[in-house]
């Protein structure tokens, strides 16, 4: 509690907010180490995003792909864009 910096601790009163002061590694996959590039992996993330939205929404998948490109933009998640909007359920969405 005390190691997050100031104003991490709540961004709303029923809301608390997790810092990052515990995390001791990051890992990032900046050169394709851990997902050989090959493998296309954020474009099969992607893919399943939008799949996802065609059926949560029921729309065509060109409306999915609008969806999603505006809400990332917006919002900056297609995530956080389907709970705003939508009142997205994350724990359906994340499984």
């Amino acid at each position: 509690m005390g190691d997050d910096p100031p104003g991490m601790m709540q961004r709303h009163a029923q809301s608390p907010v997790r810092g990052f002061a515990r995390v001791e590694t990051w890992v990032f996959d900046l050169d394709n180490t851990l997902y050989p590039h090959h493998l296309n992996l954020w474009q099969q993330v992607d893919a399943r995003i939008r799949d996802y939205i065609v059926d949560f929404l029921k729309v065509t998948h060109d409306e999915a792909f609008r969806m999603q490109k505006d809400y990332y933009r917006r919002y900056g998640t297609t995530m956080r864009g389907l709970m705003e909007e939508h009142g997205l359920d994350t724990s359906k969405y994340l499984s």
